[in-house]
């Protein structure tokens, strides 16, 4: 069965087993977590990249002073962490794209200090080092990359050197090292999310509480199209499920408490399928696991807690699965184990800042 046929197919067997849920006991599952080595210092806002070595490269974000160019590589089966050569320049708010067939990692953008950067930068795995490579039309943070199916890599969104919301959009091609602009969005800006669909095209969700809007980027025209409105999100997270649906999870506007929601990209079509049981502002993160399920792990929240979820795309519901640190601006990288590796983040009701690391088993 395609993605395209089971995504119908999910509409009426989800309505069904979400009927189940209702009167049904939830199932149980062992899932855990377990502590991992922790990194040199704490950061948070850095990114995290599983490479093709199976180690995840973690680069920059704010630690101790401000925004930091240090680097440093997990490697999963000795659990360790070993620091690697800094970048450079310090980046927090950037973001890090693995470019195909290469394995070089593209880091962009990015604030450091009181300036927005439009630098970027490449490492190479091989040898190890890192080197400029061409800067960005626009200087942005807090932005969006995604890498096309053509191996070109998309950056949207953000805020420029002003504070300005950013609705511009623009293409690195590895070929040339080179950034063009392309297509700007009409009505989402600033804080999104962008999400690449099994077509090769681009949905972009925007996060600010009161604009209820998404689009669809085409890499083929350069062009976006206002698709059907999301709820008015004000801080969510976004992924596509191996059905070729997205799952978008978060808050509702500045008052709701969160949920989930589900988007047929083929029939432009939102459906709102399960209650949160943790209300979760932004900054946290959705992982598809080998199950198939997504990890809904972090984030802020309106009262304090720290229940981490599970969402099940069988039964359309969510439940918990254990506690974890209530944080924002830390990562969530799947790696090849099946395991989730959740690194950093600041707590900003404490405030507290990590440098731990966590491995969540399912």
């Amino acid at each position: 069965m395609t993605r395209v046929s089971a995504a119908k197919t999910w509409l009426w067997l989800g309505l069904w087993t979400a009927l189940a849920a209702a009167v049904l006991p939830q199932t149980s599952t062992a899932a855990t977590w377990t502590p991992a080595a922790s990194m040199s210092r704490y950061r948070y806002y850095h990114t995290a990249t599983l490479l093709g070595s199976g180690k995840v490269l973690v680069t920059g974000g704010t630690s101790s002073g401000g925004p930091t160019n240090t680097t440093e590589l997990y490697d999963p089966a000795a659990n360790t962490w070993t620091l690697m050569p800094n970048m450079s320049v310090a980046r927090t708010g950037h973001t890090a794209t693995l470019l195909l067939p290469s394995g070089r990692l593209l880091v962009a953008g990015g604030a450091s200090g009181t300036a927005v950067l439009a630098s970027a930068e490449l490492y190479n795995p091989l040898s190890n080092t890192w080197m400029t490579t061409g800067s960005l039309v626009t200087a942005r943070r807090g932005h969006q990359m995604v890498r096309l199916n053509s191996g070109q890599v998309l950056a949207v969104a953000g805020f420029g050197a002003s504070g300005n919301v950013l609705k511009s959009a623009e293409l690195y091609n590895p070929s040339t090292a080179r950034w063009t602009a392309t297509g700007s969005l009409s009505t989402a800006g600033g804080r999104v999310t962008a999400t690449l669909l099994d077509d090769g095209r681009v949905l972009v969700i925007n996060d600010d509480g009161l604009v209820a809007a998404a689009e669809v980027y085409s890499p083929a025209t350069g062009m976006w199209t206002r698709v059907s409105d999301p709820p008015a999100f004000y801080g969510h997270a976004a992924v596509l499920m191996d059905s070729g649906i997205v799952l978008a999870t978060g808050q509702e506007n500045t008052w709701y408490d969160s949920g989930a929601w589900m988007y047929w990209p083929e029939d432009d079509y939102w459906e709102y399928v399960s209650y949160a049981n943790e209300p979760r502002r932004r900054g946290h993160s959705l992982t598809v696991l080998p199950s198939g399920r997504v990890l809904v792990a972090r984030g802020t929240r309106n009262q304090v807690g720290g229940y981490v979820e599970l969402f099940d795309p069988a039964s359309w519901s969510m439940y918990s699965v254990g506690y974890d640190q209530p944080t924002t601006g830390h990562t969530a990288t799947l790696l090849p184990s099946g395991q989730v590796l959740v690194v950093g983040g600041t707590s900003q009701e404490e405030p507290e800042w990590y440098s731990s690391a966590e491995l969540f088993t399912e």
